[in-house]
């Protein structure tokens, strides 16, 4: 990528519904009906890049989408804190 189209790339601008999930939250989703834990690595308009924790790093959903997963915000829910 050029130094002069790297300038022209546009800022994703987050829904509302999306703005509490920043980068580094710890959250929780559901995908085809099992459940796992993750972070944000970065906000898109409708969705989030989420990263899977370690403990879920194994499974095959994991392995299957390289241990990256794209959810719609209304699909994350935020972990509470101990």
């Amino acid at each position: 990528m050029s130094e002069k189209s790297r300038t022209n790339v546009k800022e994703i601008e987050v829904s509302e519904l999306g703005k509490p999930f920043v980068k580094g939250s710890h959250v929780a989703f559901t995908f085809h009906r099992h459940h796992f834990v993750g972070t944000v690595e970065k906000q898109l308009k409708n969705s989030a890049i989420l990263v899977f924790d370690k403990e879920f790093a194994k499974t095959m959903t994991a392995m299957d989408m390289k241990q990256k997963i794209v959810i719609s915000y209304s699909k994350i829910q935020f972990l509470e804190e101990k």
